[in-house]
């Protein structure tokens, strides 16, 4: 039996993942400092990732590496190219193109499958179901909303892969061209408004430059000001190489506490696309929704390993949505924790037919 290893495997994303995974494959699951005990199907093991024997002990011993363990920007590049040495095809729920770049000279050697969670990953993944529902894709737009307490590790990412170039800001993809929009839309979302601006994120661009679309948006929400202001004073530390950037980010994760209070966590993604079917031109739209970002990231990145298990792929880096089948997902709903909804409108019909006219 296959034998898939998780690193972070006691937090919020590897949790999940060994549940999605438990009745089907071996798992080893690393843990920090709370000590797991080893159940049937799933060996728990001690580690500090920042120990490379350590490390390469637990890598050597995968047929799949899963990393969940802290801010794929700060571990994601040593663990990957540890997963690379032994040849064990590595999966990311972050990674995005920071870590592209990062691992371009080993590409020819391994496996790397990036973009592996919730956003990016999920959202990469009904932008191409969408648009491979159509003949002819023009058009593609997509937003994504989370009411929830942030983890520590998820803001750093959030953070630090802006820093690095997650996309572009205030700006949409129009005939291959990048183009500024510092417009905002409201959007009322499970009874609240929300406010959202165009970010050309990178897994946007790609999916309109893979599929050859007119156009292409992906709609951020706002954070509001004070965590935004909070969120750049943790940049200007981190860029300034002081570690006193982890205590702001404790103070935006306490906000997100207090203005939480009382409601019910969720998060929700919804993309909509135009094109072709045949004569007809039609609206696709496809929605993802969940109590948890977490959850939808444990399903990628699952799915992802099982991907990657059934059909070996050559060496190279991968996005999730390279290589997920979206009808497995679709198939399995009723045991996952997540409700997806994938609906066609038809908005015209194109008659090419002629016809004699009459006389009155």
């Amino acid at each position: 039996m296959h034998r898939i290893g998780v690193l972070g495997g006691t937090g919020e994303i590897g949790s999940r993942i060994l549940n999605l995974l438990k009745d089907e494959y071996s798992l080893m699951a690393s843990y920090h400092s709370q000590f797991r005990p080893s159940a049937a199907g799933c060996e728990y093991v001690k580690l500090d990732i920042a120990d490379t024997e350590q490390l390469r002990h637990f890598c050597r011993q995968c047929d799949v590496l899963i990393n969940c363990a802290g801010a794929s920007f700060l571990n994601g590049e040593k663990v990957a190219r540890m997963a690379a040495d032994w040849q064990v095809p590595y999966i990311d729920p972050s990674g995005e193109a920071f870590l592209e770049e990062r691992l371009a000279d080993r590409k020819h050697e391994a496996v790397f499958v990036l973009s592996a969670g919730y956003f990016p990953g999920m959202s990469g993944l009904l932008m191409r179901h969408v648009c491979q529902s159509f003949d002819t894709p023009e058009t593609i737009s997509g937003l994504s909303v989370s009411e929830e307490i942030p983890s520590m590790s998820a803001i750093e990412d959030f953070i630090l892969t802006n820093l690095s170039g997650f996309g572009t800001a205030l700006s949409y993809y129009e005939q291959g061209a990048v183009v500024r929009d510092e417009g905002e839309r409201m959007e009322r979302i499970r009874g609240r408004e929300f406010c959202f601006q165009n970010y050309l994120t990178v897994e946007t661009a790609r999916v309109a430059q893979r599929y050859g679309l007119q156009e292409a948006h992906w709609y951020h929400s706002s954070f509001g000001d004070q965590v935004i202001r909070k969120l750049q004073e943790a940049v200007i530390q981190y860029k300034l190489g002081r570690a006193g950037y982890k205590s702001i980010v404790r103070e935006v994760i306490e906000i997100f506490r207090q203005t939480m209070a009382g409601r019910e966590p969720f998060s929700y993604t919804r993309i909509e696309g135009q094109g072709l079917l045949g004569k007809e031109r039609a609206l696709m739209r496809a929605e993802a929704a969940s109590h948890c970002s977490s959850e939808i990231s444990a399903i990628i990145a699952a799915y992802a390993a099982k991907a990657v298990l059934a059909k070996p792929l050559p060496p190279g880096i991968y996005y999730a949505m390279d290589i997920i089948n979206m009808e497995e997902i679709l198939k399995d709903l009723a045991e996952l924790k997540a409700e997806i909804r994938i609906n066609k409108v038809v908005l015209e019909q194109e008659v090419d037919d002629e016809y004699e006219e009459g006389e009155l």
